[in-house]
Formats: structure tokens, sequence, C-alpha cells
């Protein structure tokens, strides 16, 4: 469900230690210090062995995955501060660095807590390419789950994973071995997406090693996904055209959002589209057809955070008008950057167990009529699950968890996935909870404006211990930025190669720590940001450039005297980095 999220991540390890906290039982978690780009302060890394089959205690053992990012300050609380990622089929330790500084305040005085959940990230990986070859442009936007990716993707991961085997409860055990290993008395929880559903179970499971639980887009432990996605998505798009239609200025660019929304699915519906894009591998122009459950699906994803939202009004008015190209080149960044780069074994494991065995895909039909979306996510994950194996869950899992641990939620207000209905409803049952609906935001609340206030609110829940008493009055203050009235330039353009020759250099932030090189790259030119690999960079006017791979992501080159004086770093609208000439480092290749 996670969407949004693009970390950087490696970890070096150096001499191995005992850590101080040893558990007085079970095995000790041996970790060492290592260095994560990005995270400041004393991290330290490891692995920890846990039966696969946790019930019979024999067979295959897997390592998981244990990232530590100690408290800056003292005192340090006795517990730790877990983070549980989304998906499923996320790792938590890759958003190491980001959650450093998203938990700052958090951090002071007690340990971040990263586990891959089994199945992710260096966690005895359930990885498998969805859509096949990357090269494929085509695959990418077909089905969004391939009957035959579920096959290809059994026979892979068979040999070394009993597939039934991951599930949320087992993953729950998982993290409380891991806690009494390294000696922690309790857990902070912080789920968001499908961790909100792992949070739960694990509370329920291990109630005495939970001192405080923050579920953020709430999924219950009864959502069975993806039944209800079409109604919740359509609630989501008709909320952001209404949002757009009380904006003066986007009223007046998009007048008619919901039926223009209607005729571009109406139009895609009866004949998919053929578009032109850019490669987001070389930057060439390419050609992709764009169906209905593609178009729709984006839509979809783009109103998972406000900075995808806003586009939602210019996308839907460019594409009724017939140009399809933000769509289908926003759709295959979704397809291939997001649905692809997790862990989809841990998506059907996890799925396939505890949501599609209730999902009735009749029902699925009748709640779709009228939506953009569609019964297809219903159909085809339906199939898939047919042929993958299916784990065990008890015969009360779905019942919605009871609890008097403090708990805080939040929830956008036009989350497309995870409504304010679910949080209402989880809430019900935990006699100390709080829910907070976030004015303007999706699932994820990034591009709101204000959000010092949402992490102000959650450095206070966990200092107090408690919901009681917070004030959450900052929260109205939240809101969008205006709506962007019009599409950058997206269709490259011919530049002379001696307009080219003064952009290529080495280029940094003023406070260091963003550095980008663009190099010559054949007849153009190409950017690398921290050390990722190159992008082409495509011309849409001499100094502005779209890079490739991203379709609302610019490199503008701003020229005084014959040089560059300022590379600005442009993203979903938004001026994300200015970086200027870096005089000391090595000259870049010509």
């Amino acid at each position: 469900m996670r969407l949004f999220r693009v970390v950087r991540t490696a970890a070096a390890f150096a001499a191995l230690f005992f850590c101080s906290w040893r558990a007085s039982a079970g095995p000790a978690l041996t970790l060492a210090p290592c260095q994560i780009p990005g995270v400041e302060g004393v991290a330290r890394c490891g692995t920890f062995p846990v039966w696969e089959d946790r019930a019979a205690k024999s067979g295959r053992r897997i390592d998981l995955n244990v990232v530590v990012l100690e408290a800056t300050k003292t005192p340090r609380a006795p517990g730790a501060f877990a983070f549980l990622e989304g998906g499923p089929g996320e790792a938590a330790a890759e958003g190491a660095a980001g959650l450093s500084r998203e938990l700052a305040r958090i951090r002071e005085h007690r340990d971040i807590l990263l586990v891959d959940q089994r199945g992710t990230g260096k966690s005895n990986s359930l990885a498998c390419e969805v859509f096949g070859a990357k090269s494929d442009l085509e695959g990418s936007l077909r089905e969004f789950l391939p009957a035959e990716t579920a096959r290809r993707c059994r026979a892979k991961l068979e040999p070394g994973a009993n597939l039934g085997l991951y599930t949320t409860p087992i993953a729950a055990d998982d993290l409380d071995d891991v806690r009494a290993a390294l000696g922690y008395e309790s857990l902070d929880l912080f789920g968001i997406s499908y961790g909100t559903r792992a949070s739960l179970v694990y509370l329920r499971r291990h109630p005495d090693h939970v001192r405080t639980v923050m579920l953020h887009g709430v999924a219950p432990v009864d959502q069975s996904m993806p039944l209800h996605f079409a109604r919740d998505t359509q609630r989501a798009l008709e909320g952001v055209l209404d949002e757009c239609a009380a904006e003066a200025a986007c009223r007046k660019a998009f007048p008619d959002g919901r039926r223009e929304l209607a005729l571009l699915i109406e139009r895609l519906a009866r004949t998919p589209a053929t578009v032109e894009i850019l490669h987001p591998d070389t930057g060439a122009p390419a050609t992709v057809h764009l169906s209905r459950d593609v178009a729709a699906e984006t839509l979809r994803y783009l109103a998972y955070s406000t900075a995808g939202a806003q586009w939602i009004p210019a996308f839907v008015h460019a594409g009724a008008a017939g140009d399809l190209r933000p769509l289908a080149e926003m759709g295959l960044f979704f397809r291939r950057d997001i649905v692809d780069s997790g862990s989809i074994g841990v998506y059907l494991s996890v799925t396939c167990a505890e949501d599609l065995p209730w999902v009735d895909v009749a029902e699925a039909a009748r709640e779709a009529q009228g939506t953009a979306l569609g019964d297809y996510r219903a159909r085809e994950q339906k199939a898939a699950c047919a042929l993958w194996p299916r784990g065990e869950i008890l015969a009360d899992y779905r019942t919605m968890v009871a609890s008097d641990k403090p708990v805080l939620i939040f929830t956008g207000a036009l989350d497309p996935v995870t409504p304010p209905a679910h949080g209402d409803r989880v809430a019900k049952t935990l006699s100390h909870s709080r829910h907070i609906v976030v004015p303007d935001g999706g699932h994820s609340f990034d591009g709101l404006e204000g959000l010092d206030c949402v992490s102000n609110l959650r450095a206070e829940f966990v200092e107090r211990g408690s919901a009681e008493g917070l004030d959450t009055r900052c929260v109205a203050a939240v809101h969008r930025p205006p709506f962007p009235t019009e599409i950058p330039k997206l269709t490259p353009v011919a530049v002379e190669p001696a307009a080219l020759v003064h952009l290529p250099g080495a280029f940094r932030s003023p406070d260091g720590r963003t550095a980008a090189r663009v190099e010559a790259a054949g007849a153009g030119l190409s950017i690398s940001v921290d050390g990722e690999p190159p992008a082409p960079l495509v011309p849409v006017s001499p100094t502005r450039f779209r890079i490739a791979g991203s379709p609302l992501a610019f490199a503008v080159f701003e020229i005084a005297g014959g040089r560059v004086g300022r590379l600005v770093i442009e993203d979903w609208g938004r001026a994300e980095e200015t970086l200027l000439p870096d005089s000391g480092a090595a000259a870049p290749k010509r």
C-alpha cells in the first residue's frame, strides 16, 4: 500500500561487539557499528536467526535484518521505538535515513528499532519481478498482478522459502524475539499502512511488551484488500476534484473535473490509447498503450499523497482533452518504481491468507459500478491467490483488536486506501485511543504544509505515553498548497550541441548534504545525484531538462556570465534542491 518512499541506504560492518542490552533469557543479538548514508549518530546493524517454521522449531532458519539507531541523548529509555513498514512487502531498514530525520525528536531518548519483516529487504527476501524485464514497457502497463507472475515467482521462491509461513502473526512473533534478544522491556510501535495491521497484531499477541502505539493510515485486520478499493478510490478522487472546484484558480482552469474524469474513463474503456512517452531508461521517444485500468490506477496512486493528488485535476483535464502523456508516463513510473520495488512474495503470502479468502468477486463488481477504478484489482488478485500457497491464521484473527494501551491514530481526510472510517472502527475497541483526521491528507501527508504539527504531536504522545490531553488545535491549520493549473512542458525539443557545452560540472547544496554531477553522455547530458546511477537529461528548453525515469522531475540551469550559476532540482512541481557549482570537485567527463 505504501507509496512515495524512495530511500538510499547501505550498511558497513565494523568490529563486532555484544550489545549492552543483552536479554536475560534466549539468544542475544550481536550487532556491529555500521554507517548508513544520511544517518547521523550511532547506528548498529546485525542479523538474528529465527525458525522459518516457528511452530515446529525445526528445518530452515532465516536471518532477520536488524538496525538500531541509538538514542542521541541521555537518559535513554529502557524500551525502543519500533517502526513497522507498509506494503505488505517493504523493508523497514531501507528507510533508516529518512526515519532518522523524521523521528529526530523521538530518537533523542529512545533507540529506533528497524527490523526487516521476514521475506522483505535482507530478511530472506521474497522479491520477484512482477512485470518481467524492465525493458518491456508494454508489459509493465498490462495486468496489475498477472497470473503468470504468481506461477513464475512461486517456482522461483519455493526452493528457499515455505511461502505459507510469511504471514503477519508469525512476523509479529519474530519482532518480539528481536525485542527480547536486545533486552528492551517494551516497544513503542509506529506502523504505517500495512504496518498498522502488523502493529495491531503485535499488540494483541504481545500486549505486555507494548508501551504505546501510533497508527498512520489504518489497515484493520478485517479489511479484505482489495474489496473496497474502487469505492474508496472514487471517494478520494471526487474529494480532490471538489477541493479544486472550491479554489478559484483551479476552478477557472478546470471547471468540470468530475465530468472530465467520467469522460476520460469512458473513452479508455472503449479503446485503449496509443501514447508517445519518454523512455524512462534512455530518454528516447517510446510508444505504449494506456488502458482504462492503468489510467484509473495511476490516478489512485497519485491520490496516495498530497504531492501527487495536487496534479489530479490537471492530469484529468489533459487526458479528457486527448493528452495522455502525463498519465501514461506516471503510470509507468508507479508500476516500475513502486509496485515492482517491494517483495511481491510477501504481498501475496499476507493478502492470500488474510484478505482474499474474504473477497467475493461478484460483490467487488457491484461495489465498483460507476467508479473509475472498476473491479479489475479484485479479479486479478483473486486469480493470483488461487495459484499461491495459503498460510494458516487463527479463526479469530479478523476480530477487531481490543486493548487499553495508549494509541494515537492519524488518517488523511482523502486517503484512497485506508479512509478515516477505518480509523474510527479500529478506535472503538482501543479504549485509550485518539483518532486525528488531517485535512487534505492522503495515505501519505507528503506535500502538505504545516506538518510540524503532526511531527510534534507524535513526539509529545511518545514522551507522555498517553494520547489524553494532547493539544491538537494545530491540525486545523495543516493544508495543501494551491493546485497547479498547468502541467510543465513534457515534450522534448532539439537543442544545439553548443548550448550544452557549459552545463556539465559538479554541484553541491550549500549545506553540503546533496551532491550532483552533470556529464556529457553521447550527444546529450546525464545527471547523477548523491551517487545514484546517471539518468539521461532530456531538454524541453535550452536550460530546462527532464530527468528521465521521474515524470515530473526537472534539472533547471540558471546561467550567469556564460556559466552555470545554480542548478535547481524540481520534483512534483516543487524546487527540492538548489545546488551551486562545486569548484573543489574533480572535473567531469567530457
